[in-house]
């Protein structure tokens, strides 16, 4: 593999991580891992991501985005990324992207990178609202359904990057 081969290879894998994490802020990120994958197929040929498997994706990426949407236009608030919570965040991420990959491999690897994202994310938002009086917090049952609907948008993200992640490696 020459360096130009290594040097695109890691940058769509980081472009795929960063979808992930960008999905568990609730920002678009579906549309970025669909992209770098479009992108890695017609670099490659479609040899290894074929047109059928891009066409679900996209299908699945979009379906995901206009209903984010629409549980956003229903009355679900989104939590705007602070640097505290961005940073707590990834350090949630990459620790329990640690944990996870040697007893579950690639699965351990994304789903512990989601997973840590998320709890990272729901103790920054704790501590946000810990300094609040009690007439000014968000809701426990709003926050819990923020979460979810960020959880969901997380783990079909970790789909779709596990999926492609073994596409492209075999």
């Amino acid at each position: 593999m020459s360096p130009l081969d290594a040097f695109g290879l890691t940058l769509f894998i980081i472009l795929l991580f960063l979808g992930i994490f960008l999905c568990i802020h609730g920002l678009p990120g579906l549309v970025l891992i669909v992209v770098d994958v479009l992108v890695y197929a017609i670099i490659t040929g479609f040899e290894k991501i074929g047109w059928q498997a891009l066409s679900v994706m996209c299908l699945l990426a979009v379906a995901v985005e206009i209903a984010d949407i629409f549980f956003s236009l229903q009355g679900s608030p989104r939590f705007g990324p602070t640097r505290q919570s961005v940073i707590i965040s990834l350090v949630g991420c990459c620790l329990l992207a640690l944990l996870l990959t040697p007893p579950f491999l690639i699965v351990g690897l994304v789903g512990g990178f989601c997973l840590g994202g998320l709890l990272g994310l729901l103790s920054a938002l704790i501590h946000q609202e810990s300094k609040l009086r009690p007439s000014y917090r968000t809701p426990f049952r709003v926050l819990t359904g923020r979460m979810a609907t960020l959880l969901w948008k997380g783990s079909v993200a970790s789909a779709l990057v596990c999926f492609t992640l073994l596409l492209s490696y075999d």
